[in-house]
């Protein structure tokens, strides 16, 4: 075996070791997931037992956790939307247009982003409040849409400043106005883009708990608000906790395996130029 065959197999030796530790904390929760609940609790952890699916058949059939599943894909997958098409607009034009405050105002939505979203909870809570749009999707998918819009807006300006201005300007002289080299020129070039800044889009919200916990009630609780409230006083049922988390992974997981031969060409555009 040569040098560089010898060096390959490292690295992939490498890649293979972290990615077994990373999965080790799935493994451990999937396992724990399908243990009897007496079985769960034991210390140390017992690795022989006969796996059972109770814990997932409880979950299905409360209606507690449904309505709180139900309302955390409602909510993210509108937020995202929003997000998106909001992103999309903002990012063509500070990439395109040149105008007053262009770089004052990007930089502003970058800022945005650094902001740590604890700082906004006294804030909105106050203001749904006062406006009467406590516990309402209304005020759950705007804030969702404004806590996901700042890394959209900045990764579609990066798409579309890697588009050639000279496509939009050949579009434009064969008589294509602004907004149709737009719709039918520039978004399909970066359609890879808009399906991978939707997708990390969505995962920050699927994700996000601050907000939820704070802002949410009987209505709209989310998902991870739920798992949260099965936690219990005076002793945890890691076997219900265990279970719930993966079916939370689940719909993440299925938008991402969906949209993932467009984020692999959305991250990459514009990394190779000729």
């Amino acid at each position: 075996m040569n040098k560089r065959k010898l060096i390959i197999t490292g690295k992939k030796a490498v890649l293979i070791l972290i990615i077994a530790i990373e999965l080790i904390p799935f493994i451990l929760l999937l396992l724990t997931s399908i243990k009897p609940t007496n079985l769960s609790v034991v210390s140390p952890p017992v690795w022989k037992f006969k796996p059972t699916f109770d814990n997932y058949l409880h979950l299905l059939l409360d209606s507690r956790f449904l309505k709180a599943l139900v309302n955390s894909v409602v909510i993210a997958g509108l937020s995202t939307l929003l997000s998106t098409i909001i992103g999309v607009f903002a990012g063509y034009a500070f990439a395109r247009f040149r105008f007053k405050g262009n770089r004052m105002i990007s930089y502003s939505v970058l800022y945005l982003r650094l902001v740590p979203p604890i700082v906004f909870v006294i804030p909105y809570f106050l203001l749904w409040r006062k406006i009467g749009l406590q516990d309402s999707y209304i005020s759950m998918i705007l804030m969702y849409a404004v806590l996901a819009t700042p890394l959209i807006v900045w990764m579609m300006r990066s798409f579309f400043q890697d588009v050639p201005v000279e496509l939009e300007e050949a579009a434009m002289v064969d008589g294509c106005s602004r907004w149709k080299s737009f719709l039918l020129i520039i978004i399909p070039a970066i359609r890879p883009g808009i399906f991978a800044s939707a997708t990390l889009g969505f995962i920050s919200v699927w994700n996000e708990f601050i907000f939820a916990l704070y802002n949410t009630g009987r209505v709209t609780r989310t998902l991870p608000v739920e798992i949260y409230n099965s936690l219990g006083y005076y002793q945890l049922d890691w076997a219900r906790l265990s279970s719930s988390s993966v079916i939370a992974i689940i719909p993440a997981v299925l938008f991402i395996s969906l949209t993932q031969k467009y984020i692999v060409r959305g991250l990459t555009m514009g990394a190779i130029k000729g």
